[in-house]
């Protein structure tokens, strides 16, 4: 039975086959355009492309181009080969500036970029295009029904963003890198305030600050212990003296007294 059936699907996909390649060789220009979308329809995007590709040609200065560019454009997106779908998308909605799917074609063209953002953990360029694009899209199509759609995209990308700035500067921080740390902590709080992670990372700044004054060459320890003693300062201002962090940064704050104390007597 099994054999049956293997044998009646090769058969089946062998004609399939044959009547694809007939088309692409001596079909009509209509029969082709049939058949891309036909192919189209059942998301067999590896074949209608190639036929489309040989239609924008055959119907250049037609008005079925528009559409056959559409889908071209589309089978693109549909093979997730985002950067070529990204730049037909574009220029589709150049080429066809008066076309009902011009806003359709913008947005795609801003998908395309956000799906061909980097992970978190590569280089974050794409990502902050990507953005870029979602809210140029926004800005320009305020009352568009995929607003919502680019808006919970953008936090998708903000997030990563994030994550990213989140663990850059904790690497410095676990390395022992601890002016680095300091910096990178402290710009990722003034640069993204709402950060999820604001008060571990602000902790860290105090933290790396004393680690940082403790590691430093005898004449320049007053100099930082006053600062980590500031930055432990800061800390509570903000976050107050019950949190997660106050036990550890009481400890710094015993500590860094302590030692100005110690530099003062000797």
């Amino acid at each position: 039975m099994l054999r049956s059936i293997l044998y009646i699907s090769l058969i089946l996909l062998a004609s399939s086959c044959s009547n694809y390649q007939k088309i692409v060789k001596d079909g009509t220009p209509q029969e082709k355009l049939d058949a891309a979308r036909e192919y189209y329809k059942v998301k067999d995007y590896l074949r209608a492309q190639p036929l489309l590709e040989e239609l924008l040609g055959l119907y250049y200065g037609r008005v079925e181009r528009e559409e056959i560019y559409y889908l071209y454009a589309y089978s693109y997106f549909g093979n997730h080969e985002y950067l070529l779908a990204g730049y037909h998308f574009n220029n589709f909605a150049e080429t066809y500036s008066l076309s009902d799917k011009k806003e359709e074609a913008e947005y795609m063209t801003a998908v395309c970029k956000f799906k061909k953002a980097m992970p978190q953990e590569l280089d974050q360029t794409p990502t902050k295009d990507a953005i870029k694009n979602l809210q140029s899209y926004i800005n320009k199509y305020p009352n568009s029904s995929y607003v919502a759609n680019c808006n919970d995209k953008i936090d998708i990308l903000r997030e990563r963003i994030l994550i990213k700035v989140y663990q850059n500067a904790k690497l410095y921080y676990d390395l022992g890198y601890y002016k680095s740390a300091m910096v990178a902590c402290q710009n990722a709080i003034d640069d993204y305030p709402d950060i999820n992670n604001r008060t571990e990372l602000s902790f860290l700044v105090a933290d790396a600050a004393y680690l940082y004054a403790k590691n430093s060459v005898q004449k320049k320890q007053p100099e930082r212990y006053k600062e980590a003693l500031q930055k432990a300062e800061e800390f509570e201002k903000e976050f107050g003296k019950t949190n997660t962090y106050s036990a550890s940064l009481n400890k710094i704050k015993e500590k860094t007294k302590a030692e100005l104390a110690q530099i003062k007597i000797e």
